[in-house]
């Protein structure tokens, strides 16, 4: 089992995965091709069935390595609903789910350290940018009623009714094509420009940029873990090396003993050959 999760951290299993994705994402693009012949057509989903027998191979290798840790990765379940889409039958009441597949780009994701700790920064900033959403529902729900009361009998195919409304106001946020909405607008109402630019300023300029905030907050938060993590992990090199040197250098001084006295039994057996005495402890250490 070790050697399995060995294969599954090694970069080329990682490199391999990448291109399959690659490869499943230019096929199911082809496919959507009208004017295809029905031989690419069958070429196409050779292909798209070779790509999706490497994702189950790949789900498999990770469930047998990771055991029951298997489900407790969000990525890992992630996979398993995109295979799963991926294997539902062309025809029958679902078979319009298959379209999802292209979902399957997505598990690139999970391959490119570097897109994973984006997604992950953005799922991270998840509960602070829940306050600025709430605040911005706030504020369009103001200038939807205030612009239902003021713009209603002006312009009601904008603001006819509260849902008009709020897509009027979400197309104002984005700044696509305000100047012309408010300019007509102003042409009955001249003061109505400040209420456009308020509600630009507090929701493209303020609220938005707030949002913005708080996600490069949270990467750069995920940057400076991952850069501590590699700073532990170095650090926990570095001690192991200096362990393995200092146990080397022991190992070392207990070979020069061992030699040192080999040399100092053989002066002692020399000095007690002269006077005819027998070393019976040199006998004892070499036996």
């Amino acid at each position: 089992m070790t050697s399995l999760t060995q294969l599954l951290e090694k970069p080329g299993f990682h490199h391999g995965i990448i291109l399959v994705i690659l490869i499943n994402a230019m096929v199911l693009g082809l496919m959507t091709i009208p004017d295809l012949t029905p031989q690419t057509m069958e070429m196409l989903q050779i292909l798209d069935h070779i790509c999706l027998a490497v994702f189950c191979l790949e789900l498999l290798l990770k469930l047998l390595a990771q055991g029951g840790s298997f489900f407790r990765s969000g990525w890992n379940l992630f996979d398993m609903i995109v295979v799963g889409i991926a294997l539902i039958p062309q025809s029958g009441p679902f078979s319009v789910l298959r379209a999802l597949r292209v979902l399957r780009l997505m598990e690139m994701v999970e391959e490119v350290p570097a897109m994973r700790n984006i997604i992950n920064s953005m799922f991270r900033a998840i509960p602070g940018t829940a306050s600025v959403v709430g605040i911005l529902v706030v504020i369009l729900y103001i200038f939807a009623i205030l612009a239902l009361t003021f713009f209603r009998d002006l312009q009601p195919e904008l603001f006819g009714d509260l849902g008009k409304t709020f897509f009027t106001l979400f197309q104002l946020m984005t700044t696509e094509g305000w100047p012309s909405i408010a300019r007509e607008i102003m042409t009955t109402l001249p003061y109505a420009w400040i209420y456009f630019v308020l509600f630009i300023l507090l929701t493209t300029f303020t609220t938005l940029n707030l949002v913005v905030g708080i996600v490069t907050d949270c990467m750069q938060e995920a940057k400076e873990q991952e850069l501590c993590n590699a700073m532990n992990n170095q650090g926990e090199e570095v001690t192991n090396l200096k362990q393995n040197v200092r146990i080397a250098a022991i190992r070392h001084e207990v070979k020069k003993l061992n030699h040192r006295s080999k040399e100092l039994n053989a002066i002692l057996d020399q000095l007690l050959e002269k006077h005819g005495i027998h070393n019976h402890s040199s006998e004892n250490q070499e036996s």
